[in-house]
């Protein structure tokens, strides 16, 4: 099957992961993927997992022996503003190929799938030590795609000796950070004065790309739409805030724009009577000094500690909400360092507050002189590509190894999580081929 094809079969399935809208990815990929594999060899068995309503697909011609096991997810994040086409329709244009999950990781799970296809027309022996696995809830944590599926190996004692998570780029990752959702409730605090309502909108700006995914932020070369806006509050202090509102999508996805209705307080004769929420304004003035916030982590990282505030509501009678997705080398047994650095920045409205936190699922720290990353490493070498492992900004499912070595690969592309996502097609079809020489090296080493 061409891989182009393979991929627009796979965009045209809308698998938007967004259950706090009630949406959800539509399951019948995991039958087409199932579907498809047995027309290439019907000897490869499959298992389809259920865990609270999502669905996942393992394969393996025998999946008592798997040697090295591919991971992938087919769920997507909610459809941004500024696509130019049909995000669940594959355009294609100078050699890109445009579409919502084109990167992020259906164009990845092609370049796996037509490594499988070419191994089941050679009947490759190498095909007896591979399994593959895709989910369909990556992008809300994995609770019930790859953490459910560790767990169920684990049980059968089956767990593989390494694992290729093919949501990655063109160079071996081997290690990400965790990722943490904090939460700061604050009770409405109205206030009744005079002054001027205007509309203050701020933009996000991403350095390089349209990319908004929030591990991918970059502290003082990009800007975030809440914390430019936290700036302004800062610098005129006769503004206060009654009202905001945003294109929210999810925890980890950065706005596009911030539109906030301003109160500019004085007590000229034109002034009007206004009424707004004191502890909206503070705590949106206080987000500048929160995402600089800093903790002990239990790794160094390239990245540091990222904090971007992606989700803010608020209402005048439940009073404010805010979402921080929080990227650090730390692990859940150690969140109240977390929150006590939350607690420290909030200052004085640390005592009205309420920080919550539920943890994290975890990092993944595979050592530099593993096997597996020497050898992706010397296979991304031979094809011109950067072949020095590296940290990835991020977190993926490689987090629910449980200790099994893995690494991050996968083909390039852009846009992850924003509009006009694009893989580079090319590359595509070249990873098939690397994925392939890895495995044949792993095995023979």
């Amino acid at each position: 099957m061409r891989a182009e094809i393979l991929l627009q079969e796979l965009i045209q399935f809308n698998t938007i992961n967004d259950p706090a809208n009630d949406i959800f990815p539509e399951p019948d990929i995991i039958e087409y993927i199932q579907e498809v594999i047995q027309a290439w060899n019907p000897n490869l068995k499959t298992e389809i997992l259920e865990s609270q309503g999502y669905s996942s697909i393992y394969l393996a011609y025998d999946p008592k022996k798997v040697d090295i096991l591919f991971m992938g997810h087919l769920d997507v994040v909610p459809v941004s503003e500024g696509w130019a086409s049909d995000p669940f329709t594959l355009k294609i244009e100078s050699g890109l190929g445009y579409g919502r999950g084109s990167k992020d990781c259906k164009g990845s799970v092609v370049s796996a799938l037509i490594m499988l296809e070419k191994l089941c027309k050679e009947s490759n022996p190498i095909l007896k030590h591979l399994g593959f696995f895709f989910s369909t809830d990556e992008e809300i944590g994995g609770r019930n795609g790859a953490f459910y599926f560790f767990n169920h190996l684990s049980k059968k004692k089956t767990l593989p000796k390494y694992v290729i998570n093919v949501d990655g780029g063109p160079r071996a990752v081997h290690k990400r950070r965790a990722g943490f959702g904090v939460k700061i409730n604050l009770p409405p605090k109205i206030i009744r004065s005079t002054g001027h309502e205007q509309s203050q909108k701020c933009y996000t700006r991403i350095l390089g790309d349209d990319n908004r995914h929030s591990a991918y932020f970059v502290r003082g070369s990009d800007t975030h739409s809440v914390v430019a806006l936290s700036k302004l509050l800062h610098l005129h202090r006769d503004w206060v805030v009654k009202g905001i509102d945003g294109p929210w999508i999810k925890g980890n996805v950065i706005p596009d724009h911030v539109e906030a209705s301003i109160i500019q307080l004085t007590k000229e004769l034109d002034s009007r009577k206004v009424t707004y929420d004191d502890n909206l304004t503070r705590i949106l003035r206080k987000i500048r000094s929160i995402v600089l916030i800093d903790i002990p982590t239990e790794f160094s990282s390239e990245f540091g500690v990222s904090v971007n505030p992606n989700i803010i509501s608020y209402s005048s009678t439940k009073g404010t909400e805010v979402y921080f997705d929080v990227r650090a080398f730390l692990s859940s047994e150690k969140i109240k360092v977390l929150v006590n650095a939350f607690k420290q920045r909030l200052e004085e409205l640390a005592t009205e507050a309420i920080i919550s936190c539920p943890g994290s699922s975890g990092y993944f720290h595979t050592p530099i002189d593993d096997l597996l990353v020497k050898t992706a490493s010397k296979v991304l070498k031979k094809y011109s590509l950067p072949s020095d492992p590296c940290e990835q900004e991020g977190a993926s499912d490689a987090r629910y190894t449980s200790g099994i070595p893995v690494i991050d690969l996968g083909p390039k592309g852009g846009n992850i999580h924003g509009s006009n996502e694009f893989i580079d097609l090319a590359s595509m079809k070249q990873f098939a081929t690397i994925y392939e020489e890895i495995v044949m090296r792993l095995l023979t080493s």
